[in-house]
């Protein structure tokens, strides 16, 4: 998991979008960080403890943004930053 993006208290570790204090202290960690929200995430994989940084074994939607409601264009720059590239041939994106 990225933990760059959003390093000031109330903002998502994950894509830096704002993160209310209510979510972090239901859906976060110990320290009530937000490793991933509702933008960067589905709620099922959030309820599951994605948001409290623990590996979820339901797919990632930023591994797989398909799996995101809205289509991926119309995504918050910051969240189509931090999904991963998705090869459009069929076969794995270079570098």
């Amino acid at each position: 998991m990225r933990l760059s993006v959003g390093t000031e208290p109330g903002r998502c570790l994950c894509c830096g979008s704002h993160v209310t204090p209510q979510f972090r202290r239901g859906y976060g960690d110990e320290d009530d960080r937000a490793h991933r929200c509702r933008r960067c995430d589905v709620d099922e994989r959030l309820s599951a403890g994605s948001a409290a940084g623990k590996d979820v074994p339901k797919p990632d939607p930023l591994e797989d943004p398909s799996r995101f409601q809205p289509a991926f264009e119309d995504l918050p720059e910051n969240v189509k930053a931090v999904c991963q590239p998705v090869a459009t041939d069929g076969g794995e994106v270079d570098g």
